[in-house]
């Protein structure tokens, strides 16, 4: 009669370390090694390089200034401010002014970020809706326009004008 042979400890323990080691060495090829090889060798992006990765933003009709749309104008400012004209929460002078019931004045985007995140007035902490926030007088934006500022193609303009003339100069050049 035939006795059925059965594997020996030491013929699995070969088969199961050869085993291994293939799986290990499919791991470590790579499908193209010269494209990873010189991905490795590339040096970092520096912070400039990220820069140009990223699409170039429009210069803003308004302002000459390259923003994001959300984002407030910008102005080259001549002269000294009046700190009633200043939003007290981008510490810039207003643009798109927002009063809220309290008195208090504000830009349009700068009070509206911060409602999204408290319910209150910055300054007196009394609670607020956006809702309840009217535009200025007329007096406050005549005002406003009134501040001086520099084109912002300083390179080709030197003109100094009133910030609610400066679309129209721009739209000139």
């Amino acid at each position: 009669m035939a006795v059925a042979k059965f594997p020996t400890d030491d013929f699995l323990s070969e088969i199961n370390n050869a085993t291994f080691h293939m799986s290990i060495q499919e791991e470590s090829i790579e499908p193209d090694g010269a494209a990873a090889m010189a991905e490795a060798s590339a040096p970092p992006l520096s912070p400039s390089d990220y820069a140009l990765l990223s699409p170039p933003l429009d210069l803003c009709k308004s302002c000459g200034h390259s923003h994001p749309v959300e984002e407030n104008h910008e102005y080259l400012y001549k002269d000294d401010v009046d700190d009633d004209l200043v939003c007290h929460i981008c510490l810039q002078p207003l643009i798109r002014p927002l009063d809220t019931p309290c008195g208090h004045t504000y830009c349009q985007e700068c009070l509206t970020s911060f409602l999204l995140e408290s319910d209150f007035c910055p300054v007196c902490r009394t609670p607020l809706m956006l809702q309840s926030c009217r535009r200025p007088s007329l007096l406050v934006h005549k005002l406003l326009d009134k501040l001086t500022v520099a084109c912002p193609f300083t390179d080709h303009c030197t003109e100094i004008l009133p910030r609610g003339e400066l679309e129209d100069h721009i739209k000139s050049r």
